[in-house]
């Protein structure tokens, strides 16, 4: 079964592979001098383990980050302007992380932005640019978990190390009949266990992980799978039981907590105040003044008092009352496991005190209106 199941992913896949921007071959003078680069690196591991320079392993990684929880199609116009904009990993390692996260911009899930920067840094520092193909050096690095880990050792080196998403869980799940849970770490342990009795011993690790991606995404699909186009339906158990439909098994479904607050577009003479975003959701991005409570068109006395407050509370600006204030709109922006309810309004100053110096800790910065877009 394991071979059947392997040969008939990987002829499926010679046909129907999807043509995607990271998955271009390295030319055969890049690939040689790839190879000679990562053997000097890692002696003690490549005399003992065959190495094979399958894909440029920096596109592999710069397209994992940016894939996670993000659709291919989003993603592709992203990995083009960010390839162009960093186009080595030291290129990515010089940069200000203000850039990178400008670079990422639209995408959203901005940690793992940070993330990457972070892991161009390290290794380049540690590894003088060469992305370890050893598992346990790899996860010791930002951002990397078994999957992004999986992907590396598979997509770049050609390891026989499987690369288990929810796209994984869901096909083997079905091919198996076993009820795992979407998003169950237990899953996602026992589907990387039987990824592993799947894989081809002879090679093409990474094709395999690749065709498994690909079946995922174009066959195998969460709803309407296209099972009459599917190469493993003879196999397929759930297909014989005619229940693909129960597999896998939704994880029961969880309240998102929302949290209220007012933005505030607040500017003087052309200038706008923008301060950075501590950590948490959307780290290190730029954002306006903000107020804890949320204020609704009903209540400007109420914002009024709390702007004045937080204010002087930064020493802004010096008379504060003299604000002119209006409400502009309420939005609901909805992420992955919360919720934002934000009240948005203006408030235009007639004088500042120049309290906001380089080196605030919140990063806090008086811009001109037209120079907005080049902040993140």
């Amino acid at each position: 079964m394991e071979s059947a199941f392997s040969d008939t992913i990987l002829r499926w896949f010679d046909a129907n592979a999807r043509v995607l921007p990271w998955r271009l071959p390295v030319p055969r003078n890049d690939r040689l001098s790839f190879d000679r680069a990562v053997r000097a690196r890692f002696p003690d591991f490549t005399k003992d383990h065959p190495i094979s320079i399958r894909r440029d392993p920096y596109t592999v990684v710069v397209s994992e980050f940016m894939l996670q929880q993000t659709q291919v199609t989003a993603v592709i116009p992203y990995y083009e302007r960010f390839m162009a904009r960093f186009p080595t990993m030291n290129d990515l390692a010089s940069a200000l992380q203000t850039d990178v996260l400008k670079a990422w911009e639209g995408l959203g899930y901005y940690r793992r932005a940070r993330f990457l920067h972070a892991f161009g840094m390290r290794v380049s520092s540690d590894y003088d640019g060469i992305i370890p193909p050893l598992k346990k050096e790899l996860m010791a690095l930002p951002g990397i978990g078994e999957y992004t880990a999986g992907a590396v050792l598979s997509f770049a080196y050609d390891q026989p190390e499987p690369a288990v998403d929810g796209n994984i869980v869901r096909i083997v799940s079905r091919f198996d009949a076993v009820p795992h849970v979407r998003g169950s770490a237990k899953a996602l342990r026992t589907v990387r266990k039987r990824i592993c009795e799947l894989m081809p011993t002879d090679g093409r690790a990474g094709d395999f992980n690749e065709a498994l991606m690909d079946l995922g995404a174009m066959v195998c699909t969460p709803s309407s799978p296209q099972c009459e186009h599917c190469p493993l339906q003879q196999m397929c158990q759930a297909y014989a039981a005619d229940a693909v439909g129960r597999f896998p098994v939704r994880p029961g479904a969880e309240d998102k907590p929302v949290t209220s607050f007012s933005y505030v577009l607040l500017h003087v003479h052309g200038s706008v105040y923008v301060q950075r975003r501590p950590k948490g959701l959307l780290e290190g991005l730029f954002e306006f003044f903000s107020l804890p409570e949320p204020f609704g068109p009903d209540n400007p006395a109420g914002f009024r008092e709390s702007l004045c407050r937080h204010l002087r509370r930064r020493g802004v600006y010096d008379a504060p009352e003299s604000a002119g204030i209006r409400f502009i709109d309420k939005r609901r922006a909805v992420y992955s496991h919360r919720i934002w309810d934000v009240f948005l309004w203006e408030a235009e100053l007639s004088s500042v005190i120049p309290a906001v110096r380089d080196g605030d800790p919140e990063g806090a910065c008086w811009v001109r209106a037209e120079k907005l877009h080049d902040l993140p």
